[in-house]
C-alpha cells in the first residue's frame, strides 16, 4: 500500500512568522533600503510630513527579532497597526502620534524609518517604454493601492486636486484606476495615502490551442450502483471568461448567465464543459464535475468586478477557473495581492488558473526563454494553482508556461492534460479545445469533486488549503523526481486525492510564533512510499514584494533510526542547467508547501516537526 499524510495548518497570523538575515535591508522592486539601527536617537520630530495622517504616521519599523505574540496583541490594544509584514523583521505600520519612543525600545524595535516613495513604484512605471495600452491621452493609466483603514473618498478627492483623473473605483478593495502625467508619477507615489502603484495590467488573452478528447475521472464518479458518486453536487464553480456560455443542455439547470455581459466567445463553452457538463447531449462528453452550480462572469483581469467578489462572498462560489493571461512573470502585483487576499479572506475559496501557453518567450527571469514564463500577475500567487499543460501520456506540451513564479517559488503548481480535447460550444455542438486552457478546468473539476467528497464524509465544507494540498501531495510525479519547474508536483490524480479524504489522512492544527507542532505516525508494513506533507494558507505580501513568502514554516521528519529528513527545495538561481536539476533536499525558505518523501519506508513510528 501508499500511505500518505498530509499536516496543514492554515489559520496563522499575518505578522507572526519571519527569518532573520544576515543582511540588513529590504528589497523592493525600484530600490534597496538599508536598515541603520536608530531607535537610541530617534524622535518623532525627524519624520517627514508625508508620513502624517490622522494623527498617526505611517512607515516602516524594524524589530531585533520577531515580536511576540503577546506583544502583538499589546500593539493592537495600543492602536498600533502592523500592515504588512516585508523581510528582515521589518514591518509596514500605522501608530498613533501619542507612541513613545521610549516604548518601542522596551518591545524590541530597532529602528523606525520613513518610507521612500521610490518603493512603492513598480519597476513597469520605472521602466521605459511603457505599454500601449497604459497610455491614454498622454497619461499614464495606473493601479493605486492605498490603505485599508483610509476613505475611498479621501483619497479620490485628494487625487482630483492633483489633476489625477479617477478611471475605477470599486467596492471591495483598496485599490482604484487611475490616469495621471507622466512626469507626476513620483509625486503621486509621495501622497501619504499611496501604498502601491503599477502600471494597469496588458490586455487579457486566453490560454487555448486545439485539442480532441476529454480527461476524465471515472473511478471517483462511477455509472455503477455501489461505486462512487463524487460528481461536484453542491458545490458552486464559476467561469470568468468571454461572456454567456451556451445555451447547451449539458448545463441544463445548473448555469447562471446572469452576471455574465453578451454572448461573446466561445472559449468560456470549452472551458465550462471540461470543468462541468453533464453530458446529456453526448455522454462521451461529460466533464470532470457533471452535477456543480455553473456561475459565469466576464474576465477582469485585476479580479475587482462586483459579479467575482459578489458571488465568492455570499458563498454561491468555492472554486475559480480563469484561463487567461495579462503579462508575463509580473511579479507580486496588486492582482496578486488581490486573489491572495480573497482566499485569506474566504477560506472554502480556491482559484485555479493556467499556467499560461508562453514558453519560448523570454519574461526577463535571467534564464532565456524557456523559464520564468507563467503568464499574469494572478498565476504568482500563494494560496491559488497555476496548472501545466500535459498530454495524454504526460508528455509536457511545449508551448506550457515553466516557472519559477518570479521570486524562485514552485510554479507551476500541478499538471493536467489540456491539449487535444473535445468540449462544449453554442447551440448544442461540441468543437475541439485545448491548452492550459483546457488543463485549469481538469483541475477545476477534480477540486469540484474533491470538495463534493469531504461534503459527504464530514457534512461541511472543506478549506481551500485542504484541497489543494491534497491534490499536490497525491499528484503522480512527472520529470524530475519531486517537483519541478515544469510540470509542479505533477500530473493530478483524482482518485489518489479521494482516497486520502475517505481515509482521514489528514491533521489541520494552529501554531504560533517560536512554538514547535509535533505529531507522531505509524507507517504500517508493505508501504511503499510516504509523502508528508505541509501547506498553509498564506496571508497576502505587500504589493510589490521581492519574495511573497510572509510565515515561513519548516518542516522535518524523524524516522524509527533518529534521523531527520528534510524536506524538497529547488534551486532557483537563473540558470538553465541549475533550473532544470533534479530536487534536494534542505530548508524551504521560500514556499508555503513542503513536502519529506520517503521510499520504502521501515515500519514503526515516525514524528512530524513543524517549526516556526
Amino acid at each position: 500500500m501508499k500511505l500518505k499524510l498530509l499536516v496543514s495548518s492554515s489559520l496563522l497570523f499575518i505578522t507572526l512568522i519571519g527569518w532573520s538575515q544576515r543582511k540588513q535591508y529590504v528589497e523592493f522592486q525600484s530600490k534597496t533600503i538599508e536598515i541603520v539601527e536608530n531607535i537610541h536617537n530617534f524622535s518623532w520630530n525627524q519624520f517627514p510630513k508625508e508620513a502624517h495622517y490622522n494623527k498617526g504616521y505611517i512607515g516602516y519599523v524594524v524589530f531585533n527579532q520577531l515580536p511576540s505574540q503577546s506583544i502583538q496583541d499589546e500593539l493592537k490594544t495600543k492602536n498600533m497597526l502592523l500592515l504588512d509584514y516585508l523581510r528582515s523583521n521589518t514591518y509596514l505600520f500605522y501608530f498613533p502620534t501619542n507612541t513613545s519612543v521610549s516604548y518601542l525600545k522596551s518591545i524590541g524595535v530597532k529602528s523606525v524609518i520613513a518610507i521612500d516613495p521610490e518603493t512603492k513604484i513598480a519597476s513597469n512605471l520605472i521602466d521605459r517604454p511603457f505599454g500601449d495600452w497604459a497610455i491614454e491621452n498622454n497619461r499614464i493609466l495606473i493601479n493605486l493601492e492605498f490603505y485599508n483603514f483610509m476613505s475611498l473618498n479621501t483619497v479620490v478627492n485628494s487625487l482630483k486636486n492633483k489633476n489625477v483623473i479617477i478611471k475605477k473605483t470599486n467596492e471591495f478593495f483598496p485599490i482604484i484606476t487611475v490616469a495621471i502625467p507622466e512626469n507626476a508619477i513620483l509625486e503621486i507615489a509621495s501622497q501619504v495615502f499611496v501604498k502601491y502603484m503599477e502600471q494597469i495590467a496588458p490586455p487579457a488573452t486566453h490560454d487555448d490551442t486545439r485539442g480532441k478528447s476529454l480527461h476524465r475521472i471515472s473511478a471517483v464518479n462511477t455509472k455503477y450502483a455501489t461505486g462512487r458518486k463524487y460528481t461536484g453536487n453542491g458545490i458552486g464553480v464559476m467561469v470568468r471568461d468571454d461572456g454567456n456560455v451556451g445555451p447547451h443542455i449539458d448545463f441544463q439547470g445548473r448555469i447562471d448567465n446572469s452576471w455574465a455581459g453578451g454572448q461573446g466567445g466561445n472559449h468560456g463553452d470549452g472551458v465550462a464543459g471540461i470543468m462541468c457538463g453533464a453530458g446529456n447531449l453526448d455522454p462521451y462528453m461529460e466533464g470532470m464535475a457533471p452535477e456543480a452550480s455553473l456561475y459565469v462572469v466576464n474576465y477582469v483581469a485585476d479580479h475587482l468586478d462586483t459579479a467575482t467578489n459578489t458571488l465568492i462572498n455570499n458563498g454561491d462560489v468555492h472554486l475559480t477557473n480563469s484561463s487567461y493571461s495579462d503579462g508575463c512573470n509580473a511579479g507580486y502585483t496588486s492582482t496578486t495581492r488581490t486573489v491572495d487576499t480573497q482566499s485569506n479572506t474566504n477560506l472554502n475559496l480556491l482559484h485555479v488558473f493556467s499556467a499560461g501557453n508562453s514558453n519560448n518567450n523570454n519574461c526577463g527571469y535571467g534564464a532565456g526563454d524557456q523559464w520564468g514564463n507563467i503568464t499574469g500577475g494572478h498565476k504568482q500567487g500563494k494560496n491559488v494553482i497555476a496548472t501545466a499543460n500535459i498530454y495524454y501520456d504526460g508528455e509536457l506540451v511545449n508551448s506550457s508556461s515553466r516557472g519559477p513564479a518570479y521570486d524562485g517559488r514552485i510554479k507551476p503548481d500541478i499538471a493536467a492534460n489540456g491539449q487535444n480535447q473535445m468540449s462544449t460550444d453554442h447551440d448544442n455542438t461540441y468543437r475541439a479545445f485545448g491548452g492550459t486552457s483546457g488543463a485549469a478546468p481538469n483541475v477545476v473539476g477534480v477540486a469540484a469533486v474533491c470538495y463534493d467528497a469531504y461534503n459527504q464524509l464530514n457534512g461541511s465544507l472543506p478549506s481551500a488549503s485542504l484541497i489543494k494540498a491534497t491534490l499536490l501531495n497525491t499528484a503522480n510525479d512527472l520529470g524530475n523526481v519531486g517537483p519541478d519547474y515544469k510540470f509542479g508536483w505533477g500530473h493530478v490524480n483524482a482518485l489518489r486525492a479521494v482516497k486520502l479524504l475517505e481515509d482521514n489522512r489528514f491533521l489541520n492544527d494552529d501554531i504560533t510564533q517560536g512554538a514547535i507542532n509535533t505529531h507522531n505516525i505509524s507507517i504500517p508494513a508493505g508501504t511503499r512510499e510516504v509523502r508528508f506533507m505541509l501547506y498553509w494558507n498564506d496571508p497576502a505580501a505587500n504589493s510589490g514584494a521581492t519574495s511573497a513568502l510572509v510565515n515561513d514554516l519548516d518542516l522535518t521528519v524523524t524516522d524509527t533510526a533518529n534521523n531527520t529528513l528534510l524536506p524538497w527545495i529547488l534551486d532557483p538561481t537563473p540558470n538553465v542547467t541549475t533550473l532544470d536539476l533534479p530536487a534536494t533536499n534542505g530548508v524551504d525558505r521560500l514556499n508555503n508547501m513542503e513536502q519529506v518523501l520517503i521510499s520504502n519506508p521501515v515500519v514503526g513510528n515516525y514524528t512530524i516537526h513543524v517549526n516556526c
